[in-house]
């Protein structure tokens, strides 16, 4: 099939019609079906005010393929959450014999979400004229069709990366899980990856999770492994930095090593590094060492508390939770000179601080704690004594450092915070 794009505008009743050119599927790669209140009411009432003549709701695109039977599906790459949601309205209204309905969601978030809109739906629909209703969703509601005629699920794919105005914005870990799966062949595979991955976003305790193990921890240390600066605002940044590494086709790559800073390989592979890593993150959460330091939570104090925290979580990752409380004493240490010397503090000095300590090669190299912690020691008799003349914010800082070290159980070495 030779790659081409055709633009055309199509009703809902084209889309969804029984005996119509579209046989419609949600492919892995899509997020699941996560609509909520706010938004499903929001369509009715657009409905409900605009369709006395033909309304545009936006584009919808979608990818054509060959089904293993040699039938031609068109997977929803853009237009999932509009198409389900206007689809279960029909339902409501009586509209029972549309194919796309056949559709199934293994995931049990995206069968609670249906469960509840539809019985949304069937409140705010109950004075409504029913045969009417259907004929003006069917009828006057257009999209612009964007179909893709391609073998390359990567078009689909870039397609799928663009945000459309009309949905909920697709979040990095949304789009880390469609470039992903692009690389996974095996069907059931990938219907089982897609199905852990929705329940990790839309599981609250997992989604904090994944998000600080993602985006504080596991980004800052592989970028300060190789001292490369970012910018903490710059969209996609945690997108970026997890898609799969280019590699040589005639040279395959290894097995997972699960080591923060490896290369990332597409596929399956991402998916058991991420899993790996949350299940690392969780076990961190419960250490005393990690829950002192959530005293930092005040000001800007918090950007201290997370550069600690990441690299604690390094060397936990290391070491586990042989001499804990001592790497976490000497890390507040090393990094509280920055806040000690600095009148204003800036993340991105910071994050400069903590590259040009070189901490996380110093975790990386050691070969047991001893190592790691007696370096950590050199490196900090070479600092300038904490002032004594602290003010203001930075004495508050100095005092609740001071606190955490002291709370910190079996502590081998003198506390630095004597000197």
């Amino acid at each position: 099939m030779a790659d081409k794009v055709i633009l055309e505008t199509k009703t809902l009743g084209n889309l969804l019609a029984k005996t119509g050119e579209f046989k419609l599927k949600i492919p892995d790669y899509q997020r699941i079906y996560c609509w909520e209140e706010k938004q499903v009411i929001q369509l009715i009432e657009d409905i409900q005010e605009r369709t006395t003549q033909p309304y545009h709701m936006g584009s919808i695109i979608l990818h054509k393929r060959i089904e293993n039977n040699n039938s031609v599906c068109y997977d929803i790459v853009d237009g999932q959450q509009r198409l389900v949601t206007l689809s279960l309205i029909l339902l409501q209204l009586g509209k029972n014999d549309l194919p796309f309905l056949e559709e199934k969601f293994e995931s049990e978030n995206a069968q609670n979400y249906i469960a509840y809109n539809k019985w949304l739906i069937n409140n705010y629909l109950q004075n409504e004229n029913v045969i009417e209703l259907i004929n003006k969703l069917l009828d006057k509601l257009q999209f612009s069709v964007l179909i893709l005629e391609t073998e390359r699920l990567d078009l689909a794919y870039t397609f799928f990366s663009s945000e459309n105005g009309k949905g909920k914005p697709l979040s990095d870990f949304d789009l880390l899980k469609s470039h992903h799966l692009r690389y996974v062949q095996i069907s059931n595979q990938a219907q089982h990856l897609a199905s852990k991955w929705d329940d990790l976003i839309l599981d609250s305790n997992s989604s904090s999770a994944l998000e600080r193990t993602f985006e504080i921890f596991l980004f800052r240390l592989r970028k300060w492994m190789r001292k490369r600066n970012w910018d903490d605002t710059k969209k996609r940044k945690v997108k970026n930095e997890f898609e799969a590494a280019a590699i040589i086709p005639e040279i395959p790559p290894f097995g997972e090593q699960f080591h923060f800073y490896e290369s990332i390989q597409g596929g399956a592979h991402f998916f058991a590094y991420a899993e790996h890593f949350i299940h690392r993150f969780k076990d961190f959460k419960q250490t005393n060492q990690y829950k002192a330091l959530k005293e930092l939570d005040g000001e800007k104090h918090w950007w201290y508390r997370d550069c600690i925290e990441t690299l604690l979580f390094a060397y936990y990752l290391k070491f586990g939770t042989l001499y804990l409380s001592d790497a976490c004493m000497l890390l507040c240490r090393l990094v509280s000179q920055h806040r000690y010397e600095s009148s204003r503090a800036y993340i991105h000095s910071i994050h400069s601080y903590i590259s040009n300590a070189e901490v996380v090669m110093m975790i990386e190299q050691a070969t047991s704690p001893t190592f790691f912690l007696a370096e950590m020691q050199s490196s900090i008799k070479k600092l300038s004594k904490i002032p004594s003349d602290l003010v203001g914010t930075r004495k508050t800082y100095s005092k609740i450092v001071k606190g955490i070290v002291q709370k910190l159980p079996n502590l081998t070495l003198i506390s630095y915070y004597n000197d």
